[in-house]
């Protein structure tokens, strides 16, 4: 059905309000809508997005599986539904849908073209499985506590993560061997770092592993759900790194570390971070030290009156062993979180209005890491009322 001039207005107004927080003055240009296009799937998809992001998941339900109704062989549709149904905690029907990420723009560069097939959760009987991140170094944190259920299932196996990754992995309990990712596109790798080249290593050709899976693939091959998520992955720091570190931390103060910006390249980051500033108000408490676990860019915003340790902080390893001398980790939405919940060390995580499906709805704890306590936005956009919250819970 043609949409006619003035409805296409109303609709790509619809879309900035949506992208500016506005939801309740989207859905009010979105509905009228509904009467001139009857049926028309991409319409009723925008509605259940919206939907979501106001966090009215029953009508982004209904609004999303009437599009895929419209559309069955939708792939953006059908994502969208599986990430409404994995913020209702509906995880086992969550990432079934989500498979359809790889026939999603934003996600097909990302398929990996291996010879080997993709396993599909049966036993594996020895064989080599490979599993790889495939989006962020948060998301390969988050999931590569599926590796023990994976060797469970009667596999060796592989895992591969970015350069940055690597020396962290190699201390996840289990003796797991560890690759570097083989990627072809090294502007991924110049993101996660800014400007720091790595050399890879190839993973060895031929024979070395029989079947493979990306991380995010492993929880609906498991049939997770939301009581039973695995544990995170543990991670053995050696001792001397940590004492190193201990040492260092100590000033009779509470040790805070800080984070507040994630990778730029991020498609929400310009909701999920914030700038360095925000933060100036946690160091003027006077039992308080806070050291800056910033790194790239954003790092240089970092206020005086915190200790900026940036320079040393060459992977995500040694960020591990400077946490495991904090008190508590503060931070936005980034791989930080994942590190610190990982870690079991006490983590305050500040989401935005619109946070992403892992954090859920509504809640303050979250079932993917026990130490972990969520301060969500009130308001769209209001970082400010979150920051108040989380001075009068340091005082």
């Amino acid at each position: 059905m043609e949409i006619s001039p003035q409805d296409k207005t109303q609709w790509d107004g619809a879309l900035q309000l949506h992208g500016q927080g506005r939801y309740v003055e989207a859905l009010d240009c979105l509905l009228p809508l509904e009467s001139h296009l009857p049926g028309n799937a991409p319409l009723l998809a925008n509605l259940g997005v919206v939907y979501r992001d106001h966090g009215d998941l029953l009508r982004s339900e209904q609004y999303l599986r009437r599009a895929c109704a419209a559309e069955p062989d939708d792939a953006k549709i059908h994502f969208h539904l599986g990430l409404t149904l994995l913020y209702a905690g509906r995880l086992r029907e969550g990432f079934e849908e989500y498979e359809w990420r790889w026939r999603v723009d934003q996600f097909a560069p990302q398929l990996r073209q291996f010879s080997q097939p993709l396993w599909q959760g049966e036993p594996l009987n020895g064989r080599r499985i490979l599993i790889y991140g495939e989006q962020g170094a948060g998301d390969a944190m988050q999931f590569v506590r599926y590796a023990p259920l994976v060797r469970a299932a009667g596999g060796e196996v592989i895992v591969e993560v970015l350069p940055p990754l690597e020396r962290l992995m190699n201390w996840m309990d289990g003796g797991y061997r560890v690759v570097n990712a083989l990627s072809p596109h090294l502007e991924r790798l110049q993101s996660w770092m800014e400007g720091k080249y790595w050399i890879l290593d190839a993973l060895p050709a031929g024979g070395q592993f029989d079947v493979q899976c990306p991380l995010l693939g492993l929880p609906h091959r498991l049939g997770t759900e939301l009581e039973s998520i695995p544990p995170p992955a543990c991670f053995s720091i050696p001792s001397a790194l940590q004492a190193k570190w201990a040492e260092r931390l100590r000033t009779g103060r509470t040790a805070v570390g800080l984070v507040w910006a994630g990778n730029p390249k991020h498609g929400n980051d310009a909701a999920r971070s914030l700038s360095g500033e925000c933060f100036l108000p946690l160091t003027g408490l006077a039992s308080i030290q806070c050291w800056s676990l910033q790194v790239g860019r954003a790092a240089a915003e970092a206020p005086h009156a915190m200790v900026n340790l940036a320079e040393e902080l060459v992977d995500f390893a040694e960020t591990a062993a400077v946490i495991s001398g904090l008190d508590l980790v503060i931070t936005v939405d980034t791989a930080v979180a994942h590190l610190a919940g990982s870690l079991g060390k006490p983590v305050w995580l500040l989401v935005a209005y619109a946070s992403d499906w892992r954090w859920l709805l509504g809640r303050d704890d979250s079932p993917w890491y026990a130490s972990m306590r969520i301060f969500r936005q009130k308001r769209p956009g209001d970082w400010g009322e979150v920051m108040e919250r989380i001075v009068a819970e340091l005082r």
